[in-house]
């Protein structure tokens, strides 16, 4: 690749980048102004996606797979301060498997609305407890654990997050499994096969 693709490359990340945090920004300004409770989720859940594609944008490679693995050690730090005032540890265990493009924005999606339901729901009040991600090869691509140690089928009665995973796992082509109990916590597996570009 020469020197002025390359520059055009950063110049077009920094762009993108820069356009999710004026998006963020106006999600901000907009929640400043509003009181309905159900208007706030949906701009507070908007600005979380957002914040979750600006980081994969900044871990996008050259040729347009996506280290995933980075990402989530990434995405980790922001969840991490979204409980730094309460007693839940988030734990990441990832393997250096790149996703094609194609899949690695869902995927990331997937992770947010699946960490979402767990630290807002799995433990009421100034419950603790823990939060552990994995993600890892599969035999026919990759596949996404997250596990809380919360309230368990409780949590669950919010489904509008799973909903959309469970719609997103489907569009990919993948599988979901779900594991809870009452104070048993959740797990989530999900599994996409990577057909014409697998992992490497």
């Amino acid at each position: 690749m020469t020197a002025s693709a390359e520059i055009r490359i950063v110049e077009l990340e920094r762009r993108l980048v820069g356009g999710y945090q004026l998006l963020q920004a106006l999600v901000g300004i907009r929640l400043r102004s509003v009181t309905d409770p159900e208007s706030r989720r949906h701009l507070t859940w908007l600005s979380d996606v957002v914040a979750a594609m600006g980081l994969l944008t900044r871990r996008t490679v050259e040729d347009g797979s996506v280290d995933f693995g980075a990402y989530l050690d990434e995405a980790a730090g922001f969840w991490r301060r979204a409980c730094e005032d309460r007693a839940v540890r988030i734990d990441v265990r990832a393997s250096g498997i790149d996703l094609p493009e194609s899949h690695a924005l869902p995927l990331a999606i997937i992770l947010h609305e699946l960490m979402s339901n767990a630290v807002r729901h799995a433990f009421p009040g100034s419950g603790r407890g823990s939060i552990a991600v994995a993600y890892s090869q599969a035999s026919d691509g990759v596949s996404l654990v997250v596990r809380d140690s919360g309230v368990g089928a409780q949590s669950l009665s919010n489904g509008d997050g799973l909903a959309l995973v469970e719609g997103l796992v489907a569009h990919l082509g993948g599988a979901m499994t779900l594991e809870t109990a009452p104070n048993a916590g959740v797990g989530v597996r999900v599994r996409l096969p990577i057909r014409s570009e697998r992992p490497h």
